[in-house]
């Protein structure tokens, strides 16, 4: 069973939070946020999306060395 807490600003029922994307000094974010009252109440990275950017950097780059061969 998963549980998904109510908001703790406006206690709204589980099903009104929601993942956003959001940007805080130039570092982009995921932020939980409650869809009724609009706060947010919790942030993380998205890892997954760098290292995915990261991997297809690293591809160019080895493409660039292998033409210069």
């Amino acid at each position: 069973m998963i549980y998904y807490p109510d908001c703790p600003f406006c206690e709204n029922s589980n099903s009104a939070l929601s993942i956003v994307d959001v940007e805080i000094n130039g570092i982009s974010l995921k932020a939980i946020c409650c869809n009724n009252c609009k706060k947010y109440f919790g942030f993380f990275q998205d890892v997954k999306t760098q290292i995915e950017e990261l991997k297809e950097e690293i591809k160019s780059l080895e493409s660039e060395v292998s033409d210069l061969t």
